[in-house]
Formats: structure tokens, C-alpha cells, sequence
């Protein structure tokens, strides 16, 4: 079983569990206006949208949303806890849907759990289904290498290797706010698709 596998059994599991706490909550309250008011249109996809919490909070700005993750489990969740949404499983590293269809991607917090090699993959993958002007929200947690949290694998970054990677796929960076406390700091990026 490969990395991404063990992720997603482990978010399988962890979807059932009370009192879970994901810490990228507090960054959806922070960003998510911001994202909405940049967009040139209305189609979105949340990517790593988990049980649904960001695309419910993006669906009340009056965006067409579409959630992607690759636990069935917290599809199942977010299928019945967020109304008019669509939710597809799959992988970030090919993502099932058409070129250029997507106004905006919101990635928050969701692209931490795949290696950097990885990440290139899931980066051009990001950019082949925005629309060309499109923008692109993600964060990720800065550090070095890579620690496992719940069985789950986290790849940490440092700030301007991350930035490197985005332009290196063809984003242009337009905005970066570092957020967190000492121990998980977190990098998030306001990028559009050139």
C-alpha cells in the first residue's frame, strides 16, 4: 500500500471520529472572502474538500462548487451535510474532470498530504482544469521533510521552495499571508493562472 493509500484508509477512519479538530478551519474563515470577491466567475473546485466544510462555506458566497477528495468515507459525510453540491472521488494527481473549466480552486490545507514530487504532478493538474485568469487559494504547513500526524503523511515546505514550484507550473503569486502558531505554521498562497 502506497503512501497516498495508507492517507486515504486513514481519513476513512478518522471521518467517524468526535471530536476531531482540522486545522484548516481557522484559514477558511480568514481567506475565504478574499477568494470569492477575486474570482471572475463562479465555478469552483474544492480540492481536498473532505466531509464539506469549505465547500458549504464557499456555496453561501453563491459559487457553483465541486468537492473532490479521495476518501469515499467523508464523501459520504459531505454528501449529506452540504445540499446542491457535487462531490467526486479521486486523486490529485489526476484530477477527473475536463481542461479549463474551474473559475477558481481552493485548496486549503489539502496539498500537504502529498510528497513534492507528488505535488509538481497535482500542481499541473490544478492548472490544466483552472481557466486561464482563474485563481488559486492553497496552504501548506512550513517546515522541513515530512512528519506523519493520525497516520496520515505531511510534507512540509519552506516558503520560497513552494513559491518556486507554483511558478515553475505556470502561477503567478500574487498574495501570501503566513498564519499559525510556532509548531504548525502555515504558508497560504493567492496565485492565478497565466
Amino acid at each position: 500500500m502506497d503512501y497516498v493509500d495508507q492517507n486515504r484508509v486513514s481519513f476513512d477512519k478518522l471521518a467517524n471520529q468526535s471530536g476531531v479538530k482540522w486545522r484548516h478551519r481557522d484559514l477558511t474563515i480568514q481567506f475565504i472572502s478574499a477568494f470569492q470577491m477575486l474570482l471572475g466567475g463562479s465555478r469552483v473546485l474544492d480540492l481536498g474538500c473532505g466531509a464539506g466544510h469549505d465547500s458549504l462555506r464557499l456555496k453561501r458566497y453563491d459559487l457553483q462548487v465541486q468537492g473532490l477528495d479521495i476518501s469515499e468515507v467523508m464523501l459520504q459525510q459531505a454528501k449529506q451535510s452540504v445540499q446542491d453540491v457535487e462531490f467526486i472521488q479521486g486523486d490529485f494527481r489526476s484530477i477527473p474532470t475536463g481542461d479549463s473549466i474551474y473559475d477558481g480552486v481552493w485548496a486549503n490545507a489539502s496539498l500537504i498530504y502529498i510528497t513534492k514530487e507528488d505535488l509538481k504532478k497535482a500542481l499541473g493538474e490544478v492548472y490544466r482544469v483552472m481557466k486561464p485568469g482563474g485563481v488559486f487559494f492553497s496552504s501548506y504547513r512550513i517546515g522541513e521533510g515530512s512528519i506523519v500526524v493520525n497516520n496520515i503523511f505531511n510534507q512540509l515546505y519552506q516558503q520560497e521552495e513552494i513559491e518556486m514550484m507554483l511558478r515553475s507550473e505556470g502561477f503567478r503569486i500574487f498574495d501570501r499571508i503566513n498564519t499559525g502558531v510556532q509548531d504548525e505554521l502555515f504558508i497560504s498562497l493567492y496565485a492565478v493562472k497565466q
